[in-house]
């Protein structure tokens, strides 16, 4: 079976969505104790641990000491360079789909967010790009960090309403 990594961006333009996508996290960690958890900004952090806490409160109050940071910038090439160098040497491999949920908005070197994901490529199975934006009428990957991941995604796909997280099922199963 595949193991599921998922990153999930939580920096400024995120905060609308970061609820939404902190549950559907929690929903992928118990659904498969194989599934790991991280959030990022400018800083990357894993919450795996505290996403499988079955005391809510307690849950709750691990995520808040994690959640400096929330709500500002972004760096998503720094911070999945960090999970490549970090957590990525022993979490990626040949059967792992690697899941980013996150609109492409990026205070950091496009270049480098390519680079990043080269890195993931040559390890992972896959990579699905999961966009809050893209299930708009009008969105066009015209932002610099979108455009520079699309050629290293599998997959590019809606995360802008519940039906369409529900629909990953049917996408997931053909990874």
């Amino acid at each position: 079976p595949m193991r599921i990594v998922a990153l999930c961006d939580v920096s400024g333009s995120m905060t609308v969505y970061a609820r939404v996508f902190l549950a559907f996290l929690k929903g992928l960690v118990a659904a498969d104790t194989k599934t790991d958890a991280y959030l990022f900004h400018t800083r990357l952090m894993r919450v795996t641990d505290a996403l499988r806490d079955h005391d809510s409160l307690r849950a709750a109050a691990r995520l808040s000491l994690m959640a400096e940071g929330f709500g500002g910038g972004t760096d998503i090439g720094g911070s999945l360079s960090r999970f490549v160098e970090g957590h990525g040497a022993r979490a990626l491999d040949g059967r792992t789909v690697v899941v980013i949920l996150s609109d492409g908005y990026c205070s950091g070197d496009p270049a480098a967010l390519a680079a990043a994901l080269a890195r993931i490529r040559r390890k992972a199975r896959r990579i699905v790009w999961l966009n809050p934006l893209k299930g708009w009428a009008d969105y066009a990957p015209v932002a610099a960090a979108i455009a520079a991941a699309l050629p290293h995604l599998d997959a590019h796909l809606p995360a802008n309403t519940i039906e369409a997280l529900a629909a990953l099922e049917t996408e997931f199963a053909r990874l």
